[in-house]
């Protein structure tokens, strides 16, 4: 049985119907356990289903998710990788849990972002499973926790040993061929200065200033330096001031300021220059007045890879990916995203990983999120494209 045949087997309202109970179940931060329901849900669907699933802890009741299809031994291995949490739903969602078809078009939190696109890779493997077709490589499916805060599930992944000899990762995508996207580093600037009363403000050293002229610093002197470094399909490097905190009374001059740092960054840069250029931006103001000090404090795990997504353009993953995207009816268009995703630490861990998913990224998070029917079913198609390709199988 070639692809065309088990494209054909294909039936939209049970693919719907798949990501539709996905949606209904909340799965993002605020919930208690997060993930842990619909874990469970796909753990004991997918065992009725008589797939080999096993569960890894990622932290105390949130745990991945891993089936395993296994081959003859005569192919190579495919990871489909797809995060089960989502953001928390907007506050004019009115139904963020009850799935709604309109216009082609599945509504509901976490239908683009990334519901949809779990549900066509399960359904992909549910095609192999119910029409016996033997694989002669290995195929899995991660289901992982914490994408949305920090990407804890993958990480726990690679951490813990799992191997694949490629990946394809499942974000919202718009069904291009994703194979580049920026780093990020956040970090906690915080600057300490002389508290006194507001009415002699020259007798203390106001930390809230001091923070005003390290944000001036960034935007004249570092943004300009950051707009000449670039990387392929993804545009240049950038940093953004999300959070500013500071002061105790309207009455005090204050002695703290603390500043939330988000720097999306490139292939042309590393950590250690990510650092050293905000940390001397701080000590050029700090040395403005001997009662300031400050300090720049990276927050994300530092166990983590979080740099860019730069996969060579003639690498095998990306001939075959434009291979299944052609045998889908698609015509391959390479692309980049803005955003960081799992695949960088698969593909840091030595996993060749591209990104390829229904729904448009412009839609995630929003309150009118929602997925393209027609798009579920030519994931659908592109994933067991790929199968085949890289898994291979017989009947």
């Amino acid at each position: 049985m070639d692809c065309r045949a088990v494209f054909e087997k294909i039936d939209p309202d049970e693919l719907i119907d798949l990501c539709s109970q996905l949606i209904r179940i909340p799965s993002h931060l605020e919930v208690p356990g997060q993930e842990q329901e619909i874990s469970l849900y796909l753990e004991k669907k997918l065992r009725e289903k008589r797939f080999q699933v096993s569960t890894q802890e990622v932290q105390e009741g949130r745990s991945n998710v891993i089936v395993h299809m296994p081959g003859d031994g005569k192919g190579r291995s495919l990871l489909l990788n797809g995060h089960l949490d989502t953001v928390p739903p907007g506050t004019a969602m009115k139904n963020p849990y009850n799935p709604d078809i309109r216009n082609g078009m599945l509504f509901g939190r976490g239908a683009c972002d990334m519901k949809g696109a779990v549900g066509a890779m399960i359904y992909s493997m549910m095609l192999l499973e119910r029409n016996g077709i033997r694989l002669f490589g290995d195929l899995f499916f991660t289901g992982v926790v914490g994408e949305e805060t920090g990407g804890t599930g993958t990480r726990a992944l690679v951490k813990n040993g799992f191997g694949a000899d490629f990946a394809v990762v499942g974000e919202p995508t718009d069904m291009k061929l994703v194979v580049s996207h920026k780093g990020v580093a956040n970090f906690e600037v915080t600057l300490w200065g002389k508290a006194c009363h507001a009415s002699i403000p020259e007798h203390g050293a106001s930390a809230i200033v001091a923070g005003s002229e390290f944000i001036g610093e960034i935007q004249h002197r570092l943004v300009p330096l950051l707009q000449s470094r670039v990387q392929n399909l993804v545009g240049s490097a950038t940093i953004n001031i999300g959070l500013v905190q500071g002061g105790t009374k309207i009455n005090m001059v204050p002695d703290r300021c603390i500043i939330h740092v988000d720097r999306r960054w490139v292939s042309a840069e590393d950590e250690k220059q990510i650092l050293s250029e905000l940390e001397g931006i701080l000590k050029g103001v700090c040395e403005t007045d001997p009662r300031l000090r400050g300090e720049v404090k990276p927050l994300l795990p530092a166990e983590g890879y979080f740099g860019p997504l730069e996969v060579p353009h003639d690498h095998e993953i990306v001939t075959i990916a434009e291979k299944a995207l052609q045998q889908s009816g698609i015509v391959p268009k390479k692309a980049g995203m803005q955003g960081w995703t799992d695949a960088a630490t698969l593909m840091n861990a030595g996993i060749p990983s591209i990104l390829i998913g229904p729904g448009r990224i412009e839609q995630a998070h929003t309150d009118e999120e929602f997925v393209k029917v027609s798009q579920l079913v030519d994931s659908v198609k592109v994933y067991l494209s790929l199968i085949h390709t890289i898994c291979g199988w017989a009947v």
